[in-house]
Order: structure tokens, then sequence, then C-alpha cells
């Protein structure tokens, strides 16, 4: 692996820490395109190229989302209950859909994820909700039910088995406004489940994983462990500087432009 490639990996590692700390989506929706973008930088090829990917990302999940649930934990914006009922029903289907993920073509993987990721981007776009409010104006009392944080679950482990995502995209928005949940503790909660989501994941990925799927050297099932090692060394300390830049900064104007951000990478990977 050449130090060009390493530089980028670790660039990858910042940005998808930043942004597990910042709003609790794990790093996925970052490492995912990212990953596919440095395999054909170095003209690496497989058959099993996205699911490759989506294995790496989660792997790198684990390790991202922990440095910043601990963080969040700090604060006080981890609801364990809540997180514990949402990890475990998504480690279910994120193990169950994983075998059916790897079963289909990369390309339909890559539009799915596409689809999801724009879908999502829409929802942040035209979402006026804390425009002018944050967390403390936010006084409905907090929903805990355990039917409704199972689903929650449910629902983001089946996106993280087909996408990479972490499931944090969509469990904030639904802890937030079904749970009423304030959305600090929503991300906080979101990076504790997460990381249950992930490690169900990739032993899903590494116990299904078809012969010839671990052709990258020193690979994990189909986990490309050297990718993924400058990737975890960035992100670890930089999900603390995005719960840093979660506790100071209004999320406003940042959400629009992730939303676009997410946008372009999307319509790229559909139509490139």
């Amino acid at each position: 692996m050449s130090l060009e490639t390493v530089l980028i990996l670790i660039s990858i590692g910042i940005a998808a820490g930043i942004l597990s700390g910042l709003f609790g989506v794990g790093g996925g929706i970052i490492i995912v395109p990212s990953l596919l973008g440095v395999y054909a930088f170095t003209h690496f090829d497989s058959p099993y190229i996205v699911h490759i990917a989506i294995a790496t990302s989660l792997f790198t999940i684990i390790f991202t989302s922990l440095s910043s649930a601990h963080k969040h934990f700090g604060h006080g914006n981890v609801e364990w209950k809540a997180a514990l009922y949402i990890g475990l029903s998504s480690a279910v289907t994120v193990f169950l859909f994983s075998k059916i993920a790897i079963l289909l073509p990369g390309e339909i993987l890559k539009q799915t994820f596409s689809v999801v990721l724009i879908i999502v981007a829409l929802k942040m776009l035209f979402d006026k909700k804390g425009k002018h409010d944050d967390d403390a104006a936010d006084k409905k009392p907090e929903v805990f039910k355990p039917w409704l944080c199972l689903g929650i679950g449910a629902l983001s482990g089946a996106i993280a088995a087909f996408s990479g995502l972490g499931g944090g995209v969509f469990v904030i928005p639904l802890m937030h406004y079904l749970m009423k949940v304030p959305i600090k503790k929503a991300i906080g909660t979101s990076s504790a489940a997460i990381l249950i989501t992930a490690v169900a994941g990739v032993l899903s990925y590494f116990i299904n994983s078809p012969a010839g799927a671990n052709s990258i050297p020193y690979s994990f099932g189909m986990v490309d462990t050297l990718s993924a090692l400058p990737i975890i060394a960035a992100s670890i300390p930089f999900a603390r500087v995005g719960v840093y830049l979660n506790r100071k900064t209004h999320h406003y104007l940042l959400t629009k432009l992730f939303a676009v951000f997410i946008i372009i990478v999307s319509l790229k990977l559909i139509f490139f």
C-alpha cells in the first residue's frame, strides 16, 4: 500500500470520526463510497468489491462508535436502555439480512445504498425543525416503549446490512420524532446502539463470506483489514472532536450542507 493511499484512508477516518461524533451516524455514509473510490484508484477489482467496502465500513464503525459513545456518555447523552433494545434488535436483523445482501450483485447494493442516502438527505434538507430551537427548547416528555425501540432497531439493522450504514441516520430522527428524545441525546444513544449493530454485521459477513471473497491480503472474512486500520486510527480521536463540536455548534446549517454533500455522493454512485 502506497503512502498516498494511506494518507487518503487517514483522511477518510478523520471525516468519518467527526461525522460520527457530530451526527451519530457511525461514519459508513462516508466510508463506503470513499473505499469504492480508493479501490478504483488502486485498480483493485472483485465481484464482491461493494460487499468488501460494506463489511470494512462496519468493522471501522465498531471502533468509531465506541469512541463517540464513550464521549457522549460522559456528557449524559446516552439512554442505555433504549440503546440496548435498539442495538440488540438491529443486531438480529443485520445478521439475517447480511445473508441476503451477500447473494445480491454489487450493483444492486450500490443502487440501494444510493437511494437510501438520497431519501435521508432530502429529509435533512427540508426539515425545518431545529432552525430556531435547540435541545433545551424541546420540552416534550420522552416516551420509552420497548416495542418502539425494537422496531427502530430492526429497521436500522436491515439498512446496515444492505448499505454499510450504521443505521444512525434512521435511529436518530425516529427517536427524536416518535420517542420525543432531544436530538443530542438521540445522537449519543444512536452511537451506543450502532456499536452493537456493527459487531453483528461484521460477524455475519465473516460467517457468510463466500469462497474467493477474501482475496485481499490480511483480510478478515470480507473485511479489508489493511484499509481499515488507518481509518480506525484516525476516526477514534476525531470522533471525540465531533462530540465536542456537537456540544458547541448549532446544527441547522451544518445539517443542510451535509445533506447536499450526501446527494452529490449518491448521484455519483448511481451514474458513474
